[in-house]
């Protein structure tokens, strides 16, 4: 979890001054009531499909995070939508940036 909450401090991937590991603990337990804003939508998409690709989490992961109403938009009026989600997956798989291959590396390298 430790390379996760790195990961998501060094990319700037929530809008929180620094991501903690309870931050990423609930997330991925999925604890009720909690909301943490995105920052990168395609950043996030990012890291979780390279968690994806590890067999680290589910492949619905992207309905999960929609049901579970985990993730709030940057401007934070909205949730993050599975169809947001797969949409900005879309888009770093089709126009990478050093940023998607940075996390994707980082992802990758992970105990």
């Amino acid at each position: 979890m430790a390379g996760i909450v790195s990961c998501a401090n060094t990319y700037h991937l929530f809008c929180v001054p620094t991501v903690r590991m309870e931050d990423m603990e609930a997330l991925f337990a999925c604890e009720e009531g909690f909301r943490i804003r995105v920052n990168n939508i395609r950043h996030v998409a990012v890291l979780f499909d390279a968690l994806l690709e590890r067999s680290c989490i589910q492949a619905h992961w992207q309905s999960i995070l929609e049901r579970g109403r985990f993730l709030i938009s940057k401007d934070g009026k909205r949730f993050v939508t599975a169809s947001s989600l797969s949409t900005a997956l879309s888009v770093a798989r089709i126009r990478p940036t050093s940023v998607v291959y940075d996390i994707r590396t980082m992802i990758g390298r992970l105990p």
